[in-house]
C-alpha cells in the first residue's frame, strides 16, 4: 500500500485522481486512518486551514497512524505554490520516519508552475506577481523558494550531486523531463514530498496508464464555488450574467440569519433547471469577515440545500470549502470513481457523487457544458 498525506483536500484529491489514472484503487478519508484493502490511502488533514500549533498536532496525530500501517512509502503532498506549513511539516514526517532528509519537489511543468534559478513561476510569471500574492491566508509575498519557506534547513538544488547533506531539498523542474529525472534518482532515503507532477512521475516507474471507465453524470447537479480565484469567480459571474442559475448567498445568510425565501428560490431553480450554482457575491461580503467564517457559513447552506433537494451530483471548489463541508455532513471517507481532469476528481460519498477541485486549477469541460 502506497500513503499519501495531504494538507488540503483538493491535493488529496488530485493525488487520488492519478492513483485512478494508473489502474490503482484509492480511498480517501479526513478523519482516523484505518487498515484498507486499497492500493492507496490518502489522508487530508486539512492542516493548511488552521493555525500551525493545531496543524502539527493533527498531522502528527495522522502520520503516527500511517506509519503503524507500514506503507510502501508516505508521500506528502503540498501545495505546489508552497503555501501551508510545509518545512514544519516535513521536519516532523522526517523525525516520526526516523529520516535526516527530504526531497521537496513543488513544480507542476505540466500546469505551467516551475522553478528555474531558485525563482517560482506560473505561466511564465514570478508567482509573488499572480493572483497569489493575494491568497487571504498564505500570499505569495516572494517569488524566491528559500524566501517563501524562510527555513535556513532548506536548500534549492539542480541536480542529485547536490544531495548528500541533511536538509530539506528542493528541486528545480522546468520541464516534465526534469521532474522524471530527480523521481528516477531520489529514494527511501527521503522524506517524499511535492505536488502531482512529482507523485505521477514516482508511479509511472512502476505502473502503466489504464484506461478508466466512461464518466456519466447525473442530474440535478449542484456547483458550490467556494473560491476566490478570479478566474472561477469570473466564470461563475459570466454564467449568472447569462442565465438564471446561480444563487449568490444573501447578505442575511452570511450574517448567519436564516433566509427561507432564498432557499425556496434554489430549489424552484434545482427543480426546474436540474442545476444551479450556489457562491458568494464579494460586494455583499462585510469588510473584516474571515475566510474561515465564510467556509463554514457556505457549508451550513450547502447541507441544508442538499437535504431539501434531491441533487445527486455536487461540484464543490476550494479544498477548504470541501472539508468544511464534509464536517458539516459527517462525511469521513470517500472512494474516488472518477477523474474529470487533472485535479478534478468524482468521488462516492454517503448519497452522493461528489467532485472537488482546487480553485486555480482549470473547470473541467464536462461540468462547463452543464452550464452552456
Amino acid at each position: 500500500m502506497i500513503a499519501v498525506i495531504a494538507d488540503d483536500f483538493t491535493g488529496a484529491a488530485e493525488l487520488a485522481g492519478i492513483s485512478l489514472r494508473y489502474g490503482l484503487t484509492a480511498e480517501l478519508c479526513t478523519g482516523d486512518v484505518a487498515a484498507t484493502t486499497a492500493d492507496v490511502l490518502i489522508v487530508s488533514t486539512d492542516s493548511r486551514s488552521f493555525e500551525k500549533e493545531k496543524a502539527l498536532e493533527i498531522t502528527s496525530t495522522v502520520l503516527k497512524q500511517l506509519l503503524e500501517l507500514k506503507p510502501v512509502f508516505i508521500y506528502k503532498k503540498i501545495d505546489s505554490v508552497l503555501r501551508g506549513y510545509v518545512t514544519e511539516e516535513l521536519k516532523l514526517q522526517m523525525r516520526l520516519a526516523g529520516l535526516t532528509k527530504a526531497f521537496v519537489l513543488p513544480a507542476n511543468p505540466s500546469l505551467g508552475r516551475i522553478i528555474s534559478n531558485g525563482i517560482y513561476y506560473v505561466q511564465g510569471v514570478p508567482v509573488a506577481e499572480t493572483g497569489f500574492a493575494a491568497d487571504p491566508e498564505f500570499p505569495a509575498k516572494s517569488s524566491l523558494v528559500e524566501q517563501i519557506l524562510n527555513d535556513a534547513s532548506v536548500a534549492v538544488v539542480k541536480s542529485t550531486d547536490e544531495l548528500s547533506a541533511d536538509k530539506i531539498f528542493v528541486g528545480e523542474a522546468s520541464t516534465e523531463a526534469d521532474v522524471k529525472q530527480w523521481a528516477d534518482k531520489v529514494d527511501s532515503a527521503f522524506v517524499l514530498a511535492g505536488a502531482g507532477d512529482f507523485y505521477t512521475a514516482l508511479l509511472a516507474k512502476k505502473f502503466q496508464q489504464k484506461n478508466q471507465q466512461q464518466l456519466q453524470l447525473q442530474a440535478p447537479f449542484m456547483y458550490v464555488c467556494g473560491t476566490a480565484y478570479d478566474q472561477s469567480v469570473n466564470y461563475v459571474k459570466a454564467v449568472a450574467e447569462k442565465k438564471q442559475l446561480v444563487a449568490y448567498l444573501s447578505e442575511k445568510l452570511i450574517a448567519g440569519e436564516e433566509d427561507e425565501q432564498w432557499f425556496l428560490h434554489c430549489k424552484e431553480m434545482i427543480n426546474s433547471e436540474q442545476k444551479i450554482i450556489v457562491g458568494f457575491d464579494a460586494a455583499q461580503i462585510p469588510a473584516g469577515i474571515t475566510a474561515v467564517t465564510l467556509r463554514s457559513v457556505m457549508a451550513k447552506v450547502v447541507k441544508k440545500l442538499l437535504q431539501q433537494n434531491q441533487v445527486k451530483e455536487v461540484l464543490v471548489e476550494g479544498g477548504s470549502s470541501a472539508m468544511a463541508l464534509f464536517h458539516e455532513m459527517n462525511i469521513h471517507q470517500l472512494i474516488p470513481v472518477n477523474e474529470f481532469s487533472r485535479g478534478v476528481v468524482r468521488m462516492k460519498a454517503g448519497g452522493w457523487f461528489i467532485t472537488v477541485k482546487p480553485g486555480s486549477y482549470p473547470l473541467a469541460e464536462e461540468v462547463k457544458k452543464i452550464f452552456e
